[in-house]
Protein backbone atom coordinates (compact mmCIF):
# COMPACT_ATOMS: atom_id res chain seq x y z
CA UNK A 1 0.00 0.00 0.00
CA UNK A 2 1.18 3.37 -0.66
CA UNK A 3 1.75 6.34 1.29
CA UNK A 4 -1.33 9.39 1.11
CA UNK A 5 1.00 12.71 0.17
CA UNK A 6 -0.95 15.46 -0.69
CA UNK A 7 0.78 18.19 -2.42
CA UNK A 8 -0.73 21.49 -1.70
CA UNK A 9 -0.08 23.37 -5.22
CA UNK A 10 -2.67 26.77 -5.07
CA UNK A 11 -0.51 29.35 -5.82
CA UNK A 12 -1.02 31.71 -3.53
CA UNK A 13 -0.06 28.88 -0.96
CA UNK A 14 3.43 28.07 -3.15
CA UNK A 15 4.07 31.30 -3.04
CA UNK A 16 4.00 32.24 0.64
CA UNK A 17 5.99 28.83 1.41
CA UNK A 18 8.18 29.98 -0.98
CA UNK A 19 9.07 32.78 0.79
CA UNK A 20 8.96 31.40 4.59
CA UNK A 21 11.74 28.52 3.13
CA UNK A 22 14.00 31.20 1.09
CA UNK A 23 13.58 33.28 4.75
CA UNK A 24 15.03 30.12 6.27
CA UNK A 25 17.88 29.03 4.16
CA UNK A 26 19.45 32.75 3.88
CA UNK A 27 18.68 33.65 7.45
CA UNK A 28 16.22 36.53 6.67
CA UNK A 29 13.88 38.11 8.97
CA UNK A 30 10.43 36.76 8.82
CA UNK A 31 7.10 38.07 8.25
CA UNK A 32 4.87 37.53 10.59
CA UNK A 33 1.96 38.41 8.10
CA UNK A 34 2.94 35.74 5.65
CA UNK A 35 3.60 33.25 8.13
CA UNK A 36 -0.31 34.17 9.74
CA UNK A 37 -1.82 33.53 6.01
CA UNK A 38 0.33 30.70 4.95
CA UNK A 39 -1.29 29.01 8.12
CA UNK A 40 -4.74 29.90 7.73
CA UNK A 41 -4.45 29.26 4.19
CA UNK A 42 -2.85 25.37 4.37
CA UNK A 43 -5.41 24.54 7.35
CA UNK A 44 -8.29 25.38 5.34
CA UNK A 45 -7.48 22.84 2.71
CA UNK A 46 -6.65 20.67 4.91
CA UNK A 47 -9.28 20.76 7.16
CA UNK A 48 -12.46 21.39 4.16
CA UNK A 49 -12.86 17.23 4.31
CA UNK A 50 -12.19 16.55 7.63
CA UNK A 51 -14.52 19.07 9.66
CA UNK A 52 -17.98 18.00 10.07
CA UNK A 53 -21.25 21.60 9.64
CA UNK A 54 -24.12 21.18 11.07
CA UNK A 55 -26.71 23.42 9.71
CA UNK A 56 -29.67 24.35 12.26
CA UNK A 57 -32.77 25.82 11.12
CA UNK A 58 -34.59 28.10 13.78
CA UNK A 59 -38.10 28.81 12.72
CA UNK A 60 -39.71 31.89 14.20
CA UNK A 61 -42.89 33.48 13.65
CA UNK A 62 -42.17 35.13 10.45
CA UNK A 63 -38.92 34.44 9.63
CA UNK A 64 -36.69 30.85 8.95
CA UNK A 65 -32.88 31.78 10.48
CA UNK A 66 -30.21 29.39 9.62
CA UNK A 67 -26.98 28.99 11.48
CA UNK A 68 -24.06 26.54 10.69
CA UNK A 69 -22.52 25.28 13.59
CA UNK A 70 -19.17 22.97 14.11
CA UNK A 71 -19.70 19.50 14.88
CA UNK A 72 -19.15 20.15 18.63
CA UNK A 73 -18.03 16.36 19.39
CA UNK A 74 -14.95 16.91 16.98
CA UNK A 75 -12.08 17.33 19.02
CA UNK A 76 -8.59 18.66 17.29
CA UNK A 77 -4.90 17.96 18.73
CA UNK A 78 -2.42 20.29 16.90
CA UNK A 79 1.33 18.45 17.80
CA UNK A 80 3.91 20.69 17.08
CA UNK A 81 7.39 22.86 18.11
CA UNK A 82 5.02 26.04 19.46
CA UNK A 83 8.35 28.25 19.81
CA UNK A 84 8.90 27.79 15.84
CA UNK A 85 5.54 27.87 14.36
CA UNK A 86 3.45 30.50 16.45
CA UNK A 87 3.13 32.57 13.90
CA UNK A 88 1.70 29.77 11.09
CA UNK A 89 -0.82 28.18 14.15
CA UNK A 90 -1.95 32.16 15.55
CA UNK A 91 -4.96 32.06 13.67
CA UNK A 92 -6.18 28.39 13.46
CA UNK A 93 -8.22 29.23 15.96
CA UNK A 94 -10.79 31.51 14.11
CA UNK A 95 -11.40 28.35 11.36
CA UNK A 96 -10.74 24.99 14.52
CA UNK A 97 -12.11 26.36 17.88
CA UNK A 98 -11.82 23.19 19.49
CA UNK A 99 -8.31 22.70 18.65
CA UNK A 100 -5.52 22.17 21.52
CA UNK A 101 -1.57 23.00 21.11
CA UNK A 102 0.40 20.34 22.43
CA UNK A 103 4.36 21.51 22.06
CA UNK A 104 6.89 18.09 20.92
CA UNK A 105 10.66 19.78 19.96
CA UNK A 106 11.09 17.61 16.68
CA UNK A 107 14.83 18.25 17.13
CA UNK A 108 15.00 17.56 20.85
CA UNK A 109 15.17 13.61 21.22
CA UNK A 110 15.54 14.21 24.81
CA UNK A 111 12.32 15.84 24.88
CA UNK A 112 9.88 14.26 26.28
CA UNK A 113 6.37 14.25 24.37
CA UNK A 114 4.59 11.83 26.22
CA UNK A 115 1.02 12.93 27.67
CA UNK A 116 -1.84 11.44 29.90
CA UNK A 117 -4.66 12.98 27.69
CA UNK A 118 -7.11 10.49 26.25
CA UNK A 119 -5.52 10.53 22.94
CA UNK A 120 -8.16 8.61 20.61
CA UNK A 121 -10.88 11.12 21.45
CA UNK A 122 -9.26 13.65 19.40
CA UNK A 123 -8.12 13.92 15.50
CA UNK A 124 -4.81 14.86 15.25
CA UNK A 125 -2.47 17.09 13.45
CA UNK A 126 1.01 16.52 13.51
CA UNK A 127 2.95 20.18 12.58
CA UNK A 128 6.56 20.58 11.26
CA UNK A 129 7.25 23.36 9.50
CA UNK A 130 10.12 20.93 7.71
CA UNK A 131 10.16 17.50 7.98
CA UNK A 132 13.77 16.86 8.04
CA UNK A 133 14.61 14.05 11.18
CA UNK A 134 13.32 10.55 12.19
CA UNK A 135 11.52 12.13 14.99
CA UNK A 136 8.07 11.62 13.38
CA UNK A 137 8.63 7.74 13.82
CA UNK A 138 8.81 7.73 17.26
CA UNK A 139 5.83 10.05 17.80
CA UNK A 140 3.74 8.07 15.57
CA UNK A 141 5.10 4.87 16.89
CA UNK A 142 3.54 6.37 20.78
CA UNK A 143 0.64 7.34 19.37
CA UNK A 144 -0.59 3.81 17.38
CA UNK A 145 1.21 1.37 20.51
CA UNK A 146 0.63 3.62 23.95
CA UNK A 147 -2.68 4.76 22.94
CA UNK A 148 -4.18 3.28 20.29
CA UNK A 149 -4.78 5.69 17.94
CA UNK A 150 -6.45 4.98 14.41
CA UNK A 151 -3.97 6.51 12.11
CA UNK A 152 -6.99 7.99 10.31
CA UNK A 153 -7.11 10.38 12.49
CA UNK A 154 -3.63 11.60 11.97
CA UNK A 155 -2.56 13.75 9.73
CA UNK A 156 1.13 15.49 9.39
CA UNK A 157 1.28 18.87 7.99
CA UNK A 158 4.56 20.14 6.74
CA UNK A 159 6.28 22.62 4.43
CA UNK A 160 8.91 20.90 3.31
CA UNK A 161 9.63 17.42 3.99
CA UNK A 162 12.52 14.50 3.20
CA UNK A 163 12.04 12.03 0.50
CA UNK A 164 14.03 9.33 3.07
CA UNK A 165 11.43 10.02 5.58
CA UNK A 166 8.49 9.62 3.08
CA UNK A 167 9.86 6.45 2.22
CA UNK A 168 10.13 5.38 5.81
CA UNK A 169 6.78 6.32 6.41
CA UNK A 170 4.95 4.48 3.48
CA UNK A 171 6.83 1.08 4.56
CA UNK A 172 6.09 1.58 7.96
CA UNK A 173 2.47 3.55 8.04
CA UNK A 174 0.88 3.51 4.54
CA UNK A 175 -2.38 4.79 5.62
CA UNK A 176 -0.92 8.03 7.41
CA UNK A 177 -1.87 11.43 5.40
CA UNK A 178 0.62 13.61 4.82
CA UNK A 179 0.22 17.14 3.48
CA UNK A 180 3.39 18.97 2.04
CA UNK A 181 4.22 21.70 0.22
CA UNK A 182 7.62 20.51 -1.27
CA UNK A 183 9.46 17.18 -1.02
CA UNK A 184 13.36 17.62 -0.82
Amino acid sequence: MRLNIHTLIHPTIQKLAYEIIYQKSHKQLKDANNEKTLGMLIFYEILRKWLKIDNIYIKKVDILEEKCLLNQLDKYLIMTNIIESYNILADVQRILPESYLRHIDFNNINNNFYCNEKLEEYKIIIFEKFLKNYRIIEIINYLQKNNQINLNYVQIICLTCNNNILRYLAKKYPQLNIYTIKIN
